[in-house]
């Protein structure tokens, strides 16, 4: 199955580019749309205060002080059960796969399917579990406020001052929404600022790729990321916008206020946390919950990797660590080939999930088999239909699946299926239905 939502799902590369990066937290002004910096000595990159404690390679190793909960990590209570290993052996040994791994658990039952369990294997989109979860569970409620203010009040219709757009690093946030805020920029008095367009972009980085990804995939599989983006960076595929997304989407933004019949005098630049005396505009996004939402139905690389800019890395090793999962991840939507997780690892994250405030909102953010998202295709006509809740993962020669379901007799079912190296990944997924309806029948 080919998961592909505009700019979603785990993707391919093509050819080569040169990746560029905006890292100096020194004053970077936009000059006829060019990006100029000035580092200051000793300067934190962007988002620096967020991540200097996260490598670049971020290994989630379980704390020796943190256990996870009995019922998130349920102790076996009579060994898995050997006639359920060979029917799902018997199934994903049609995979196509060099390697794969299966660990499910039975609610009251514990785990019954541990088929190399440890290994470490590319988790492609089941990584997006890991990163939004903390999210569901601290922020579901929260929106994500992107404000238009002045540094100082606006006289006879002039401000005499910057104009300065305060960014959330909103993901949702649409070129229409740059026209809305415009405009009431424009209703608020504003027809001329005498001073810059200043975009304050707090602790958020300015890297447009994350560590292991493929050359192509930006743009090919996913906008270049930005403090500041628009239409998940999507508003152009020129070269110079991908190298520049921050700087295109400002332009943007200046020429929607022209067209409101606001005037901006001067330059285009950046600041972490420049002061704002009177509030022009807000947009609000939709809840946080909601962008989670739709960032696990239906895969959203940029979204995922956006929300990660957003939370920071720590929230993301530390709910692995409360969990008791282990793993090396570099980026929030498993696009890297970096990433490692193990389905022991992803089972004991979901029963975390499960036992955790957010577990109803994590149930109706996956996709829901032959309904929703990712899997609205798959499982119909069959008793799984409906009754599987799972995340889905595909790259080249790489599949995955993690979730929920019941089985025969109504007991919670936990599971996690990764395979890498397959030749081909519909038919490791077809495999992976077959094990997973296998678990619906299981009474043992």
């Amino acid at each position: 199955m080919k998961e592909i939502a505009a700019g979603a799902e785990d993707l391919r590369v093509r050819r080569l580019r040169p990746v560029v990066s905006l890292t100096s937290a020194g004053a970077a002004v936009l000059v006829a749309g060019v990006v100029t910096v000035a580092t200051q000595v000793g300067g934190v990159p962007p988002g620096g205060s967020r991540l200097a404690a996260a490598d670049p390679t971020v290994t989630t190793s379980p704390s020796p002080s943190t256990s996870p909960s009995a019922s998130a990590s349920p102790t076996p209570a009579t060994g898995t059960d050997s006639a359920l290993t060979a029917a799902i052996k018997a199934r994903m040994g049609n995979a196509s796969s060099s390697s794969y791994s299966v660990v499910v658990d039975v609610a009251g039952r514990g785990r019954v399917v541990a088929i190399n369990g440890g290994r470490a294997m590319l988790p492609a989109s089941t990584e997006k579990l890991f990163t939004t979860l903390p999210l569901l569970i601290n922020h579901a409620q929260d929106h994500l406020v992107t404000t238009i203010g002045a540094t100082s009040a606006p006289r006879s219709g002039v401000v005499h001052g910057d104009l300065v757009i305060r960014t959330s690093g909103d993901p949702t946030l649409l070129a229409l929404d740059l026209s809305a805020l415009a405009r009431q920029v424009h209703a608020a008095g504003v027809r001329k600022v005498t001073g810059r367009l200043v975009l304050a972009y707090g602790n958020l980085p300015f890297a447009r790729t994350r560590s292991g990804w493929k050359w192509s995939y930006v743009p090919d599989d996913i906008g270049p990321l930005s403090p500041f983006p628009v239409r998940s960076d999507t508003l152009r595929t020129t070269a110079w916008y991908v190298a520049h997304p921050t700087a295109g989407n400002l332009g943007v933004l200046r020429a929607r206020l022209l067209a409101a019949g606001v005037r901006v005098v001067g330059a285009t630049t950046v600041a972490r946390s420049p002061s704002i005396t009177t509030v022009l505009a807000k947009h609000s996004s939709g809840s946080i919950g909601g962008i989670v939402r739709s960032t696990l139905r239906n895969s959203i690389n940029f979204y995922a990797e956006e929300l990660l800019n957003i939370e920071g890395w720590t929230p993301v090793v530390n709910i692995a660590k409360a969990a008791g999962s282990s793993g090396v991840t570099t980026d929030g939507s498993g696009l890297s080939l970096s990433d490692r997780r193990t389905a022991a690892g992803e089972v004991a994250l979901l029963e975390y999930a499960h036992t955790s405030r957010a577990a109803s909102l994590m149930l109706q953010s996956l996709p829901t088999a032959c309904r929703t998202g990712t899997l609205k295709d798959e499982f119909c006509n069959t008793i799984g239909a409906g009754q599987v809740w799972a995340k889905t993962g595909t790259l080249d020669h790489v599949k995955a699946l993690a979730g929920y379901t019941t089985d025969a007799k109504g007991r919670w079912v936990t599971f996690a299926i990764l395979t890498n190296g397959d030749s081909s990944t519909s038919r490791a997924m077809k495999s992976m239905v077959s094990s997973v309806l296998q678990l619906r029948r299981y009474a043992g």
